[in-house]
């Protein structure tokens, strides 16, 4: 009966993602859905989730607010010969974090989009659809984990160096 409720519900009204996942987290852990039920109440949520109803409930007036924000800091810009300094005089750009923190976006303005990198609990991340405004963790097929092979690299470059050296030394 909760089962059939809670899919009701994901079938046919508006939900913000982390609210139903919580939900049904919570009636699993109370035995209330058998683990199959979760895992497809779950997957369910994942499938008919919008990114509009993460958004905060008050996203127009947040966007209005971002928009003149924005305006404001061109302004302070322009007023400032864009960096500050004398007019003329080299600067160096600031550097991008390649894999930035995960910050939760507020709406359609801050959405990740496809290629966006991120670090998300000590993992790093590339988005793989536009809109998106969920953590790896509540909507996974959005997120592609990115493996740092750095190391695999150095381990392999000291595993060819010894080869060498031993090749070498047969001769």
């Amino acid at each position: 009966m909760i089962y059939d409720a809670e899919k009701d519900i994901l079938l046919n009204t508006s939900y913000k993602l982390e609210d139903e996942l919580d939900k049904i987290y919570f009636l699993y852990t109370k035995n209330k859905l058998t683990k199959e039920e979760a895992e497809e109440l779950e997957e369910l949520a994942r499938e008919n989730a919008n990114p509009v109803n993460s958004y905060a409930p008050i996203q127009e007036q947040i966007d209005n607010i971002y928009t003149e924000l924005n305006s404001i800091k061109a302004e302070i810009k322009e007023l400032k010969g864009q960096t500050g300094e004398e007019p003329g005089e080299p600067t160096e750009p600031e550097p991008v974090e390649e894999y930035p923190e995960y910050v939760q976006p507020t709406g359609a303005h801050d959405a990740y989009n496809t290629g966006d990198k991120i670090t998300y609990n000590n993992k790093k991340y590339v988005c793989k659809m536009d809109g998106c405004v969920w953590t790896p963790d509540a909507y996974p097929p959005a997120w592609q984990e990115v493996v740092d092979s750095t190391e695999n690299s150095a381990e392999n470059a000291e595993v060819v160096a010894e080869n060498t050296e031993e090749n070498e030394s047969e001769e």
